[in-house]
């Protein structure tokens, strides 16, 4: 999990990539043009060297044969005219040779402008055995550091050998023409960024910002807002991929109407369900309080004279119509259709008023109940009858599962940021496979007749309409416990809390 977040706080954005996968593919192709052109232009100017050393090469390899062959015939006696011949050359071509060597045919340096070399063996002399070859060329590296292309030629008039030539060119000026081409191909690259990133800025705004406000619409889709709608300025790909989306949200926004719709209808049918319940209850603590006050009334007939017997009877009368209209008036309360209003809420004060609602019916079938409330009081922010209709439906719930009597248990506390509710009965349980279905609307194990199987249903709607949750534990023979959980709210106060 946490190589995931990490990857989500590295993760590109749309314009990051379409600027980077860009300018990556500027810089990659001016490279390779770069690469391309400079090994060409090294070849070009390498070539270029070649020819100019063979030309000025055979060219001083001339007089300085023909000087060697007027020593050897006495016909001139001046000295030092291959060294006129070997500094005019440099001095012509000083931006290119660097060294002239001329040895004998023992390979011994006899003439040079480097006169460290005079004298010595020139190991890369050539011997007779060249005659008639093209001239050797060879790239070394000079004592003093610097690249050069050295030619070498024999010295001779057909079979007549007297040594070898060896001219030193300077490959410097290739290496310059190189960087020049690579800081020009690096200029024009960084041209090309720059460029790109402006041309970026501009599709960003007509190209990518239509698709970034889809994706923003989507993530507001995503988080539950069907009013999101994306903007439709476009009559390409991404405009009616806009459209598409806005006739998506606003199928989904009919279906969640048509929903909340079903949803209400359901919760009013098993209210009516549970007022049908009740209705028994109502009925015999109605007629209970009634055939007391009739007989009050007998008796006052039989005594019309006694004002003590008046006066008592008169305050049980009056004592069982309160009795009547408290219980008629909790019937009605309950039942009466009413908007969602959203209050202060305690769970304690739901569950002690569903079972004044239900005392009859825990009566009649021999169901003890148990209190283990959270004396802190923990409050939600819900609403006040929809809450109670919840636990009403748990509750007649776990009746129905105790037929020949027993225990249940409401139970409450606040765990962490939550207000859990528990509703607990040592009922028949229920079995585990059918225990994945029981929050199916119309799902039932009643008989027929008991009653529409909506009640577990319309809890769990009413909980997730709230932001919770409901979670059962059951097992056959040991009973079943519902825990119903809601966001706790942060303040404690219990001011505006329904009564």
């Amino acid at each position: 999990m946490r190589g995931r977040g990490s990857l989500k706080m590295f993760r590109l954005g749309l314009r990051t990539k379409f600027f980077l996968y860009s300018n990556t593919l500027i810089v990659v192709t001016m490279g390779l043009v770069g690469v391309f052109a400079v090994l060409h232009e090294r070849q070009t100017q390498y070539d270029s060297i070649v020819s100019r050393g063979r030309s000025v090469t055979e060219a001083l390899s001339i007089p300085i044969t023909d000087a060697l062959l007027y020593e050897e015939l006495a016909l001139v006696t001046e000295t030092g005219l291959i060294d006129n011949y070997t500094n005019e050359i440099i001095e012509r071509n000083k931006d290119l040779v660097r060294y002239v060597i001329v040895a004998d045919g023992a390979g011994l340096v006899t003439h040079s402008n480097r006169w460290d070399l005079m004298g010595k063996p020139f190991r890369r002399a050539l011997g007779s055995d060249s005659i008639g070859l093209p001239a050797q060329v060879e790239i070394r590296t000079s004592s003093w550091g610097e690249r050069v292309l050295e030619i070498r030629t024999p010295l001779n008039i057909s079979s007549k050998f007297w040594g070898s030539l060896a001219v030193g060119f300077s490959l410097a000026p290739i290496e310059l023409e190189v960087q020049g081409i690579a800081r020009r191909a690096t200029a024009v690259a960084l041209l090309l960024m720059l460029g790109n990133s402006i041309l970026t800025a501009l599709y960003v705004e007509t190209l990518i910002r239509p698709i970034l406000n889809l994706y923003q619409s989507i993530k507001r889709a995503g988080r539950g807002d069907l009013a999101a709608r994306a903007q439709v300025r476009r009559g390409d790909e991404v405009g009616e991929l806009s459209e598409a989306f806005n006739r998506m949200m606003d199928e989904l926004e009919e279906t969640r109407e048509k929903e909340a719709v079903r949803q209400a209808q359901l919760a009013h049918t098993e209210k009516m369900a549970a007022v049908g319940t009740l209705a028994a209850g109502v009925a015999h603590e109605v007629n209970n309080p009634l055939a007391g006050m009739l007989t009050c009334i007998e008796t006052m007939e039989a005594n019309p004279d006694d004002a003590d017997v008046r006066e008592r009877y008169l305050e049980l009368i009056r004592d069982g119509i309160k009795r009547i209209e408290h219980t008629v008036l909790n019937l009605l309360d309950f039942s009466r259709p009413r908007e969602i209003q959203p209050e202060v809420t305690s769970f304690n004060h739901n569950l002690r008023h569903v079972v004044e609602l239900v005392e009859y019916q825990l009566r009649k079938n021999r169901v003890e109940v148990s209190f283990e409330l959270d004396p802190d009081e923990p409050i939600v922010l819900a609403d006040h009858f929809q809450m109670e209709q919840l636990f009403l439906n748990l509750v007649l719930n776990a009746i129905q599962a105790m037929p020949s009597g027993g225990s249940l248990t409401l139970r409450t506390r606040t765990h962490s940021s939550r207000v859990v509710a528990e509703v607990a009965d040592t009922g028949n349980g229920i079995p585990e496979a059918l225990r994945e279905r029981i929050f199916d609307p119309f799902f039932t194990t009643r008989e027929v007749g008991q009653g529409p199987g909506l009640g577990l249903s319309v809890s769990y709607s009413i909980v997730k309409a709230h932001g919770g949750g409901i979670e059962v534990d059951s097992a056959p023979g040991k009973g079943s416990r519902f825990m119903v959980w809601l966001p706790a709210r942060p303040d404690r106060g219990e001011e505006g809390m329904s009564s």
